[in-house]
């Protein structure tokens, strides 16, 4: 009888130790601190502490273990004890952190116990390389009521079936629906089931307004997806909500504007703090634009889009006019969102009104503000089907299908974004966009610069030839009042 207790306590014991939710992320290596310690983060879930029981095995440049990992506790309970949310819930977060790698390919082996959890082949993507692919997609959740984010799903396995390789994927808000809800089990099945892709490919995320939780504060999704943000701005009353990354020749900003937008920041303390990192972040990209040229900003939020039944969509341009004067500024190439649950391409526009560029055929070039696209055709339960709204004056293209957006950086001066419908893998949309306006505004800017030179030197040569004249004129006076007294 003792014996078949301790035989079914440790078999509960070994089920409370069985690894879950495997995702990656790209570390600090990829931002301005520049860890090289810190380039890929491997984390999963279990449900109990399951002290020294995983190894990590890399082959990259070299072969080598890791056994040190970092375990967090995440108590849900004791995050909303004496509020109403009355929630039961905790689990167990693991990161292992990958040294940065010369090889571009990396095999990873996650093991416990001798037994192999996990193993996949990942593109390690580097800062000094030509081209970079990335996918964008969100509004998406994985419980499969409707079936609605299921394509994404199987497009996603059809793609590592094929080792198709991507630098990261970037989520542009709102998962599960909610990942809070049902006593947090949504947020666990959420976990379980991104794990196709998210053992593949670094997941890089945007919260949304339906990931805040119960309190608003985000705390099931910021220990959950470790979004690269930088501590030392945090206050007592202002939780960061700004990081970026550079792969490649492009530089990612990530901002959450959602206290902004819903206007719940009625000193603008957050507005401030956000604008001002923004500013400091663009000042340096723009610094070193002649070795990372593009500049990609995303968030759940656009500021121009169709549903005209919702607020963000209505009065938007204006919660962020003021960051959209820094895009314009510091000449932001692409802006890419979420939210609106459908595709949705829009023509360069500026404070609710037209900008300047020019297209010939699907190629923006000489844009004075950024090209949007939003991407909220993941597959979401909530709400209603992906469906195609009213066109506005910004309107370029909408798509009601289920699908992706593929980022692909050619070079220094070519990009292209192409929509992909999930369900056949067709190419729906495409666009290119040429950094021709920066070359021509460096050259005017550098003739400009030579003309004021020129024009400052001849002003300066007539100031002093005007100078030396009038002294001669006054020497030969006093020379002549001189003679004269002698006389």
């Amino acid at each position: 009888m003792f014996m078949i207790i301790f035989l079914f306590v440790m078999e509960s014991i070994q089920e409370q130790c069985e690894a879950y939710g495997v995702r990656l992320f790209l570390g600090h290596y990829y931002t301005s601190l520049k860890i090289d310690t810190d380039a890929l983060r491997i984390v999963f879930n279990t449900k109990n502490i399951c002290n020294n029981q995983f190894q990590l095995f890399i082959k990259g440049d070299l072969e080598f273990n890791i056994s040190n990992y970092k375990t967090k506790l995440l108590n849900m309970t004791d995050v909303y004890i004496g509020t109403k949310a009355n929630i039961e819930y905790e689990t167990y977060i693991h990161t292992f952190q990958i040294p940065k790698q010369l090889s571009s390919i990396v095999l990873y082996t996650l093991i416990r116990n001798d037994t192999i959890i996990k193993q996949a082949q990942v593109k390690l993507p580097h800062l000094q390389q030509e081209t970079t692919k990335v996918l964008f997609f969100g509004d998406m959740d994985s419980s499969w009521v409707y079936n609605r984010s299921k394509q994404t799903f199987d497009w996603f396995e059809n793609q590592i079936k094929q080792k198709i390789q991507f630098d990261s994927l970037i989520f542009t808000g709102d998962m599960a629906y909610d990942l809070e809800s049902d006593n947090c089990q949504r947020g666990e099945l959420w976990l379980s089931r991104i794990s196709l892709f998210t053992s593949q490919y670094p997941f890089m995320i945007t919260p949304g307004n339906h990931d805040g939780g119960f309190d608003y504060k985000y705390t099931f999704l910021r220990e959950h997806f470790q979004m690269l943000y930088l501590t030392e701005y945090d206050t007592q009353n202002y939780q960061n909500d700004f990081y970026s990354f550079n792969i490649g020749l492009v530089h990612f900003i990530q901002y959450d504007p959602v206290m902004i937008v819903y206007k719940a920041d009625p000193n603008n303390y957050t507005k401030e703090r956000l604008l001002q990192q923004f500013r400091n972040d663009l000042i340096t990209a723009v610094q070193n634009r002649e070795e990372v040229p593009w500049i990609v900003v995303f968030t759940h939020y656009p500021i121009y889009c169709n549903f005209m039944d919702d607020d963000q969509c209505v009065n938007n341009f204006k919660y962020l006019a003021e960051f959209e004067k820094l895009f314009k500024e510091f000449h932001v190439d692409l802006y890419v969102s979420g939210h609106q649950h459908n595709y949705q391409r829009n023509y360069p526009y500026y404070q609710n009104d037209s900008a300047l560029f020019e297209m010939d055929g699907n190629i923006y070039y000489n844009y004075e503000s950024p090209i949007t696209i939003i991407e909220g055709a993941g597959g979401a339960d909530y709400g209603p089907e992906i469906m195609i709204y009213h066109d506005q004056p910004y309107t370029a293209k909408q798509l009601a299908q289920n699908g992706v957006g593929l980022l692909q950086v050619m070079n220094k001066t070519h990009l292209q974004f192409q929509q992909i419908q999930v369900s056949t893998n067709e190419v729906m949309d495409e666009i290119w966009i040429i950094r021709t306006s920066d070359i021509n505004n460096e050259k005017s800017n550098s003739l400009k610069y030579w003309l004021i030179s020129i024009i400052i030197c001849a002003i300066i040569i007539v100031v002093l030839f005007v100078f030396i004249k009038q002294n001669g004129r006054k020497q030969k006076t006093y020379q002549k009042a001189y003679d004269s007294n002698l006389v």
